[in-house]
């Protein structure tokens, strides 16, 4: 079986378990994650697993959203699989996060995994991300302006996180459901354009093939090859760090040191030291990260940064500190 060669190739389930290893499939109902489901299962004796199938249900499209949970409780019950279900109301956490409902429902699932992970004390979260959707996200990325850091591909495994599907094409996984006889629920709202990622399936992609019938394949190497050359940047920025930064009341990085690297280390060093100073680079893209760069190598005053935050050059060190708080 592909699947089995592929993780053994990959070592997905090469991990520090007590006894068998315990994983929380993420399924929508859709045909990628009963893929998913139905591969993990078939396997469970040759990589001794312990499954459990967990369904978020986002209330966004009323009786047919329900419906996909219960489709999802019997798929679990039929195979003898522990399936926890929650229902979270995404619409509510978009507004008073204001978020996108994309992004509120991804990090209302994401929360919804990792409690069901923490709660049975399991190893690992298995997503069923595919080649296709990898393409997409790079693609996604190169659209809102992603340096080479932000064009980097998801992994197979990632912490916790594993992604065994991201070898297999969309079309491998329908086929695959099909050969098992196995009847993925849709969700309508995939052949909405509203949402950019949509939008890039059902109309840029499509496009696309039409220059390079093997775009998909093309842009996942684009991935791969740009996540080594970013690991190994970063890698080296991680070394150099605390050799360019100084701490105070605060963490400081010092336009005369950080010149005397290759700008893609500035780059790198630059990222790490935001990380650092506001504990994330969400909503950071490469605009910001070039303008910071700017300011240490031209000794300019300062930028403008997302989530209310200002890096301030002073005396050949700059800081980062929320707006009207320096």
């Amino acid at each position: 079986m592909r699947f089995i060669d592929s993780c053994n190739k990959y070592k997905v389930f090469d991990v520090d378990a007590t006894d068998k290893i315990g994983v929380v499939a993420a399924v929508s109902g859709g045909a990628d994650s009963l893929a998913l489901a139905d591969l993990l299962n078939r396997s469970q004796r040759r990589f001794n697993l312990n499954i459990c199938i967990a369904h978020f249900e986002h209330g966004l499209r009323g009786e047919e959203s329900v419906a996909d949970a219960e489709f999802v409780r019997q798929f679990a019950e039929e195979r003898g699989v522990k399936c926890i279900v929650e229902s979270g109301d995404v619409k509510a956490f978009a507004e008073s996060n204001k978020l996108s409902t994309e992004t509120a429902a991804r990090e209302l699932r994401y929360k919804f995994l990792e409690s069901v992970c923490k709660e049975l004390n399991f190893d690992i979260i298995a997503l069923a991300h595919h080649a296709d959707d990898q393409a997409e996200t790079i693609l996604m990325r190169m659209l809102r302006g992603s340096g080479s850091i932000g064009l980097s591909a998801m992994q197979i495994k990632s912490g916790h996180l594993i992604r065994p599907l991201l070898p297999f094409k969309k079309s491998e996984l329908e086929a695959y459901c099909q050969s098992r006889n196995i009847i993925p629920r849709i969700d309508s709202t995939n052949f909405e354009t509203e949402a950019t990622r949509n939008k890039i399936r059902l109309e840029l992609l499509p496009r696309l093939k039409e220059y390079n019938p093997a775009i998909v394949e093309t842009l996942c190497r684009l991935g791969a090859a740009t996540t080594a050359d970013a690991n190994f940047i970063q890698m080296e920025a991680t070394k150099i760090f605390p050799s360019v930064t100084r701490i105070t009341d605060k963490i400081e990085i010092s336009s005369t040191l950080i010149k005397k690297y290759h700008i893609a280390i500035q780059r790198a060093l630059i990222r790490l030291f935001v990380e650092k100073s506001i504990g994330t680079v969400k909503d950071f893209e490469f605009i910001h990260f070039d303008s910071i760069q700017r300011v240490l190598t031209e000794n300019l005053k300062g930028v403008e940064l997302p989530h209310k935050f200002r890096a301030d050059l002073k005396k050949g060190w700059l800081s980062i500190n929320k707006k009207n708080s320096q």
